[in-house]
């Protein structure tokens, strides 16, 4: 059991770790991988015009092909890791090398729902950065797409991630886009951001997170599931100490550790006439 040091001092951004050394390990709390959808074909139609057949060869290798829309006709194969992270709700991660594209796929095989999360690198100036791009769809034949709702439901909530026995970090969700995190044991001891985020409700108790780091050119796409308190996800990224990209797929063991409402406080304060 990793047993937290003494209280850390601000740790300024050129004594940072690089990216590689702070991910070692992070795959030792992630869920086994999946291979259910061995076998499976599924023809998705999504909101930005595209039609996109995912076939999952078998527990390795996903093809895909787009059938409508931009890029017509194009096709290739990766080799992809896919997790059940609730029952029939898979989180499928690939990477797609001709494009320098990572893709995180959220499927509901029983609704037919999906969303997609692709990052890439660009260059603004003399920096790389990562973007992100989110796509929803449903299976073909199964109605309009309907988009996941963003969520006031993380919104006070304080969260303890163990993403290993070593690395911890707590999360606080300020808002519909804002977030902090701050690591409390493990390699990135003592640093802490605050940083632009996105919150998506998949199902009761069960998120989609996405978060864009300010300091360094990170991009991490995570499905929250607060009733098994487990986190399953991805990040990626360039990182400009070893000038590469970095990809690492990790998971965690949650433990809520408060839950606040500071604008409901902030009103009655107000209406008491103490503020």
């Amino acid at each position: 059991m990793a047993v937290l040091s003494e209280t850390p001092d601000y740790v300024p951004v050129s004594d940072w770790p690089t990216l590689e050394d702070m991910a070692a390990g992070f795959g030792e709390h992630l869920m086994p991988a999946s291979s259910k959808l061995a076998g499976e074909a599924f023809n998705h139609v999504f909101d930005a015009g595209l039609r996109i057949l995912h076939r999952f060869v078998d527990g390795q290798t996903i093809h895909w092909e787009i059938l409508e829309g931009d890029q017509h006709g194009l096709t290739g194969s990766a080799e992809y890791k896919a997790f059940e992270v609730r029952e029939n709700v898979f989180f499928i991660d690939f990477y797609k090398p001709d494009f320098q594209e990572q893709v995180s796929l959220v499927l509901d095989t029983v609704t037919g729902q999906a969303v997609t999360c692709v990052s890439g690198f660009n260059n603004k100036g003399d920096e790389r950065r990562t973007w992100t791009k989110f796509l929803h769809a449903v299976e073909d034949q199964r109605g309009s797409v309907k988009v996941y709702q963003p969520t006031d439901e993380l919104i006070g909530k304080h969260i303890l991630y163990r993403y290993t026995s070593r690395d911890a970090y707590e999360h606080i969700y300020l808002n519909r886009g804002t977030l902090t995190w701050h690591c409390l044991s493990g390699t990135e001891n003592g640093l802490a951001d605050t940083e632009q985020c996105k919150m998506l409700k998949l199902g009761e108790n069960l998120y989609l997170l996405f978060w864009t780091e300010t300091i360094m050119p990170v991009e991490s796409v995570i499905v929250v599931d607060l009733e098994k308190m487990r986190s399953t996800g991805r990040f990626f990224c360039w990182d400009p100490k070893s000038q590469r990209a970095v990809h690492v797929r990790f998971g965690s063991y949650a433990t809520k550790l408060a839950e606040t409402t500071p604008s409901e406080v902030l009103a009655r304060v107000r209406m008491l006439g103490t503020a």
